[in-house]
């Protein structure tokens, strides 16, 4: 997840852009998630130790920064790390969502929003990730051989990647 979201500041195609977390893993996910980040190191990308590093210029960094704040003043984040003060970098952010229909467009940055569902909602939240057209990469994390499949006959996406990162193409 961390990966997928946040390498290259998330501003890959292929990037996570919104997790579907299940509700009864949703809790211990999340605290997993806010752990994780903890660990993350922002700064030079040229350095092995950097796992987030600056965005592509400095419109893109305002025009993340200002969604971020948006988000936050809507009570809706989950969880964020703090920028270095120099250069063009953007905190990775966490926001919750209801579901990929609020995305109106697509954050190219250090961006992740949070949806979950409940276990019998799953032909809903392929058909909602369908009817938004964002079709370039779909990840999926699961030890249910027979979800596997479901997804992959439903989802609409060019690539698919199931239990690995879903950035940088096999």
């Amino acid at each position: 997840i961390l990966a997928s979201a946040f390498q290259s500041a998330g501003q890959r195609c292929s990037a996570l852009r919104v997790l579907y977390v299940q509700k009864d893993v949703e809790k211990k996910m999340l605290e997993m998630l806010r752990g994780a980040m903890e660990a993350l190191n922002l700064g030079d990308p040229w350095l092995i130790s950097t796992d987030v590093g600056p965005v592509i210029d400095d419109e893109a960094q305002t025009s993340i920064r200002d969604y971020c704040t948006r988000m936050g003043l809507q009570g809706r984040l989950i969880a964020k790390l703090e920028a270095p003060k120099s250069g063009r970098f953007v905190a990775p952010h966490v926001f919750r969502v209801k579901g990929i229909e609020e995305m109106e467009r697509e954050v190219f940055g250090p961006v992740l929003h949070v949806a979950s569902f409940d276990a019998d909602e799953i032909d809903a939240v392929i058909a909602a990730i369908n009817r938004k057209g964002y079709g370039l990469t779909f990840g999926l994390h699961t030890r249910i051989e027979g979800r596997v499949q479901h997804f992959v006959d439903g989802i609409h996406a060019g690539n698919i990647y199931v239990n690995r990162n879903q950035i940088g193409a096999v």
